[in-house]
């Protein structure tokens, strides 16, 4: 009777937890479909920025122009390159919670070992967490933690990029930080995720491929002959440059906060499954330690019946438990 008892409360603790992560995954479900459009449209507007500033500097540079810094930093300190820098700030971007598989531990990991080889390399390494499991993380391991902040429940918010893009562009032009580099998670479906390392700051111009396939499929494009800009290319390119950081932040955000959603939903979704399974073995060894007990109590009453020599006549309750246990067996 006793397990019996211990089966009811195990059974109905199941059922409570396949609720809780039933609703999470279906949560988790309508976030990352809200999500996954913006990310996905953003990333195209974010490369094709990048493009369009490569253009501004393949076409400056082939027309000779004369005073600009090593790197455009005459454009903007944005692209002010610092080789003997020493100083870097890692952006960190992770969830606030758990319950999604190992999403936070291979961008923390990936993290952390980009932190230890900087340090070796003679590199100091100052952390912008966003995501109090990121900071957990770090201050276990006695990281220098110059910023954090969690994550608002409406998920990537106009705050937040303003709020980080300050930061980071702070820390840079200060000098407090030579390289911004940020850890994140990149999304191309719920099952496929994937951390990365990118640098932030300072931006390059000068990095793109030689030659790129055209948006027609016409083979490869054409150098640009000739730019005018107005009022000048340095206030144009640094209005771009603003805008392309400001869009990359935000692209970050989105891919990382897809990835947390798409990895909770996809972990909900085995939980419940598993949830399922473990209570359908419950009922069924529930239901056959009741068929038993039935039986037994059933066996007593014969047994009492036939040493007393009088009539056998079962009572309610054992008549109860007979056809109980008929059914049920």
């Amino acid at each position: 009777m006793a397990k019996l008892v211990e089966l009811r409360q195990q059974i109905k603790t199941v059922e409570n937890l396949k609720s809780i992560t039933g609703t999470l995954s279906t949560v988790a479900a309508a976030k990352l479909s809200r999500t996954r459009n913006k990310a996905d449209g953003l990333r195209v507007y974010s490369e094709r920025m990048r493009r369009i500033l490569f253009d501004q500097y393949e076409s400056l540079s082939g027309q000779g122009e004369q005073g600009r810094g090593p790197g455009g930093s005459d454009v903007s300190p944005l692209l002010e390159s610092r080789p003997e820098g020493s100083k870097r700030t890692l952006f960190v971007i992770t969830s606030d919670r758990g319950m999604c598989g190992n999403y936070n531990v291979a961008v923390e990991r990936l993290a952390l070992e980009f932190r230890d080889e900087s340090e070796r390399a003679g590199k100091q390494v100052s952390i912008v967490a966003k995501g109090q499991k990121g900071v957990k993380y770090f201050k276990k391991r006695g990281a220098d933690i110059c910023h954090s902040e969690h994550w608002d429940r409406a998920g990537v918010t106009t705050d937040d990029i303003e709020r980080l893009l300050e930061t980071l562009v702070d820390r840079y032009l200060s000098g407090e930080a030579d390289e911004v580099y940020c850890a994140y998670t990149r999304f191309y479906s719920p099952t496929r995720t994937r951390p990365v390392i990118i640098r932030m700051l300072p931006i390059s111009l000068g990095s793109t491929d030689a030659t790129r396939v055209s948006a027609e499929g016409g083979g490869v494009e054409a150098p640009v002959d000739k730019w005018f800009y107005e009022p000048s290319f340095n206030e144009v390119i640094r209005e771009l440059l603003a805008i392309y950081l400001r869009v990359q932040v935000y692209d970050v955000l989105l891919e990382s906060y897809a990835s947390e959603q798409g990895a909770r939903m996809i972990t909900m979704q085995e939980a419940t499954e598993r949830a399922d399974t473990i209570l359908q073995e419950h009922q069924v060894t529930y239901r056959r330690l009741r068929r038993d007990a039935i039986t037994i109590d059933l066996l007593g009453v014969l047994f009492s019946a036939g040493v007393s020599g009088g009539t056998l006549e079962l009572s309610e309750e054992a008549s109860k438990l007979a056809e109980e246990g008929s059914l049920n067996g």
